[in-house]
């Protein structure tokens, strides 16, 4: 019994950073090609230079979408903070080794995306207090309800945001949280 749910645990893991990683992929790709529409890709004619980053061809966000961009990668590095708490208490333990790495890309995709609009994005302010968890099952408890956590702040923020991209992005960490790093906490709890 215990060897089946083990090999469950790594295959949702291993699922899960896949997935991750294809969609890390394909969101820089998505957000990098419509940051150069309407002025002909790079070199192309148009006002900006069409290079992610420049916000220059780009409508302006408003105070709540960079709020809603703000918020979420700081949500995304705290489960990444929380991950590696765990890791540093029980060692390289699965499903969090492997999540700990997508919720970077997820922050990655997400600084990504707001540079593409020219703001600075938040630096990782790291745990405000050590967690530190008794059992392993207890950290599995606490990786299922960050990502329920991370799944409703998207639901939350997802009303104030008007630029397709970014929802595109939301929706996308929305359901790498509940189709694959939910999942594995609750095979692992």
């Amino acid at each position: 019994m215990a060897t089946k749910k083990a090999k469950l645990i790594g295959m949702v893991a291993a699922i899960a950073i896949l997935f991750s990683g294809f969609m890390a992929f394909s969101l820089t790709e998505s957000v990098y090609a419509s940051g150069l529409e309407g002025n002909g890709g790079p070199g192309g004619v148009g006002l900006g230079t069409g290079l992610p980053g420049t916000g220059t061809m780009l409508t302006p966000l408003s105070e709540a979408e960079i709020n809603a961009l703000n918020e979420s990668i700081l949500e995304e590095y705290g489960a990444m903070n929380l991950y590696n708490s765990v890791i540093d208490q029980f060692g390289d333990v699965s499903p969090f080794s492997l999540i700990a790495r997508s919720e970077q890309q997820h922050a990655n995709v997400l600084i990504r995306l707001a540079e593409k609009y020219g703001l600075t994005p938040p630096s990782n302010p790291g745990l405000s207090t050590p967690q530190v968890f008794a059992t392993p099952a207890d950290a599995c408890q606490a990786g299922v309800d960050a990502e329920i956590a991370d799944a409703g702040l998207y639901d939350k923020l997802a009303p104030n945001v008007t630029h397709p991209d970014i929802l595109q992005v939301f929706n996308n960490l929305k359901n790498a949280s509940l189709n694959s790093h939910l999942p594995a906490f609750d095979a692992c709890n």
